[in-house]
């Protein structure tokens, strides 16, 4: 499934967060113990409370995102540290901003706007900055840094709602694309059904009564009770085809079409195991093309190939009947646009229909893959 947006840009954020606080907690502590003074001891303390608590915000925030109770915890940190300006920020760099207190400050700001909206951030990002202008007056630092930092503040507020908005659109048409796709899909499952039924009362119900109407059995037949009673369970859909992802030989469901056919059939028949559904196409496909020859031609006798090539699995059927043209089939007859072409199609196959007056050939194939090149086997 796509990612949201916003989720998203929390993960990102979190990432962004996650580098900032820890290469400004390395590099700061390094030119902070690089310039220390007399106080070594307690720069080296403190440098190393900012970069063990830089390891545990980044693990956390990349796990987890940027949390409110992380921000707090970094926001005390960098409160402290801003007090203790006196004692852990050497007499050079206590003007101007570019101690590396100055840095911690300024990245304990912007990540607090990666974890709440301005109401919150904002206030937080005033409250850091005004301890470190504290902490800078004890030891007669410059106060310029304030202007910085709010500027800071404003730009990340500004930067971070522009994000979230951006996100929100994009969730909202992201959603939008969603329902239509679920809508989309609806209607084609739907539609799918109903080509499925179509197909079903045409391979039953109606060539039951063609065959009825064209004097091929009689009302009193036994034979007619038993295909009344079979067209019947397929209607209702009591024949239990077993699990979608279940493999069956089509060898033995070819074989039973073969021996239903109302034409005398040679079958040969290679075994071949395919998923249930591919089954089920194949063997109402070769039905209907059995059927078709006996009711529209004048051949008795038809032939029912099994084979595989190195792509895929190939059913032909032969007869020799006078042939017709495939492209002056009515639309609405479903005997080969749907009950052949439909139901293959339907699998992810092909069925291909050659057809002279010396007789009709139509193979079924499947999956739909390229032919194999001539002379690579079988």
């Amino acid at each position: 499934m796509t990612e949201d947006a916003q989720a998203a840009l929390d993960r990102v954020v979190a990432r962004c967060a996650a580098a900032m606080r820890g290469a400004t907690a390395v590099l700061g502590g390094v030119a902070a113990i690089a310039t220390a003074g007399a106080g070594l001891g307690w720069v080296v303390l403190a440098v190393g409370v900012s970069v063990v608590w830089s390891a545990g915000f980044a693990w956390t925030v990349v796990r987890r995102g940027v949390r409110g109770w992380v921000v707090l915890v970094d926001i005390a940190l960098t409160v402290v540290l801003c007090l203790a300006q006196p004692w852990l920020v050497a007499p050079e760099l206590r003007s101007g901003g570019a101690s590396w207190v100055d840095g911690l400050t300024s990245m304990t700001i912007v990540i607090a706007h990666f974890a709440w909206r301005p109401r919150l951030a904002v206030p937080a990002g005033l409250v850091v900055a005004a301890v470190h202008v504290v902490g800078a007056w004890q030891v007669g630092g410059a106060l310029g840094t304030l202007g910085i930092h709010v500027i800071q503040i404003a730009a990340t507020a500004a930067l971070m709602t522009v994000l979230r908005r951006s996100a929100a659109v994009a969730d909202d048409a992201l959603a939008d694309l969603r329902a239509t796709e679920r809508a989309a899909a609806v209607m084609l499952a739907r539609r799918a059904d109903e080509r499925e039924h179509k197909r079903r009362l045409h391979d039953t119900v109606l060539a039951t009564l063609t065959t009825i109407g064209t004097d091929g059995v009689t009302a009193s037949s036994l034979a007619l009770r038993a295909r009344a009673a079979a067209d019947l369970a397929v209607v209702e859909g009591s024949i239990d085809l077993g699990e979608p992802d279940t493999d069956v030989d089509l060898r033995h469901q070819l074989r039973a079409v073969a021996d239903r056919a109302e034409v005398a059939v040679t079958a040969d028949l290679v075994p071949c195991k395919v998923p249930v559904l591919v089954a089920t196409a194949f063997s109402a496909a070769a039905a209907q093309a059995l059927a078709n020859t006996a009711r529209h031609t004048s051949a008795d006798t038809a032939r029912l190939t099994l084979t595989t090539d190195c792509a895929s699995i190939l059913v032909t059927i032969t007869d020799t009947g006078p042939g017709f043209d495939p492209t002056t089939i009515p639309h609405h007859r479903y005997g080969v646009r749907e009950g052949i072409l439909g139901r293959m199609r339907a699998v992810d196959g092909t069925a291909t229909i050659t057809s002279t007056p010396s007789g009709t050939t139509i193979t079924l194939r499947w999956p739909d893959t390229t032919p194999c090149p001539a002379g690579s086997g079988t």
